[in-house]
């Protein structure tokens, strides 16, 4: 309970629903959580808020609950990417423990931080607020979802898309060794 009221906290002036301006929402419904899954590059490339990135999948699972939701990425959740239910947007909620791969069975989320590197998969990638196509068979019993989103763009600022760069620290559950972690940086406040 701590941990939620703690994200609740942090996301300051977050509203339910979508009467706020741009920023932050609380939704609740089905979503792919991308937080604890690697990701593999694509030759291919992807555009956030106007700046063009190299383009990552990851496999993720498919939640039904509260999630919370970029609204300068997206203005309204409750709509699919293809308006259909064969795909969901990629959300965020914090778990400490959730279905992951590759037995797609519960397990205990690893907090961890990295430092992004020029290393192939070691970089990080950004599947919050992406498109997700629902795989049609599930396993292990789980609903999976494929997410296309950038690698190496921090989810913060929310309003603009910013590179990440060799150096910077990143914050993910994914576990030790996977390629091109879901994650973002970790802001530096320089103290004055």
């Amino acid at each position: 309970m701590k941990k939620l009221l703690g994200i609740l906290f942090l996301l300051g002036l977050t509203t339910i629903g979508f009467a706020q301006e741009k920023g932050l929402a609380i939704v609740v419904g089905k979503f792919a959580y991308c937080g604890a899954s690697a990701t593999q590059a694509t030759k291919d490339s992807i555009v956030v808020l106007g700046k063009k990135f190299l383009k990552g999948i990851a496999t993720c699972p498919v939640l039904d609950g509260p999630s919370v939701v970029n609204t300068y990425l997206i203005s309204n959740p409750t709509i699919t990417p293809d308006g259909t239910a064969k795909t969901v947007w990629s959300l965020f909620w914090y778990y400490d423990s959730v279905v992951q791969a590759p037995s797609w069975k519960t397990a205990p989320t690893q907090n961890r931080t990295f430092v992004v590197t020029n290393e192939p998969g070691g970089g990080m990638s950004n599947m919050w607020c992406m498109p997700c196509k629902i795989l049609p068979k599930k396993v292990n019993g789980v609903t999976l979802a494929e997410c296309e989103g950038p690698i190496n763009e921090s989810a913060f600022p929310l309003d603009k898309a910013v590179r990440v760069i060799p150096g910077m620290t990143s914050v993910t559950q994914a576990p030790l060794g996977a390629t091109y972690p879901v994650g973002t940086v970790v802001p530096n406040f320089k103290k004055n």
